[in-house]
């Protein structure tokens, strides 16, 4: 099972992490899903295993996704991110590219066109 692909899900909204850790786990890929309702929580998972890939929100309360991602460029420069929001603007999202997330997702998102996105990244 050590080849199979390990992928951080960080949102506040615990009904969409939950959603979206059950649609990659029912899509049957190899992928190993790890959740946390928080920067801080996923800063700490970060520091006890490596990930392939990490989606997060921007806007959490603490920690914010793009306080998180500029820590994942920094430490952990091989983990691709994608940013997700509901307060989409053009600012946030040069700013996310900038940083160096992959993708930057605003929410509502179709969750086929998210797992697209995945698969890109991890095959």
């Amino acid at each position: 099972m050590s080849s199979s692909k390990k992928m951080l899900i960080v949102d506040d909204e615990e009904t969409l992490t939950y959603s979206l850790y059950q649609s990659f786990i029912l899509a049957k890929q190899d992928y190993e899903v790890v959740t946390a309702e928080s920067g801080e929580e996923a800063n700490s998972r970060l520091q006890e295993m490596d990930f392939d890939l990490v989606i997060t929100d921007i806007s959490m309360p603490g920690m914010s996704g793009l306080e998180l991602l500029n820590i994942i460029r920094s430490h952990h420069p091989q983990t691709q991110v994608i940013v997700m929001t509901a307060y989409g603007s053009d600012d946030k999202r040069e700013e996310a590219m900038r940083n160096g997330a992959r993708y930057y997702v605003e929410k509502p998102f179709e969750i086929k066109e998210l797992k697209q996105m995945v698969m890109n990244i991890l095959q």
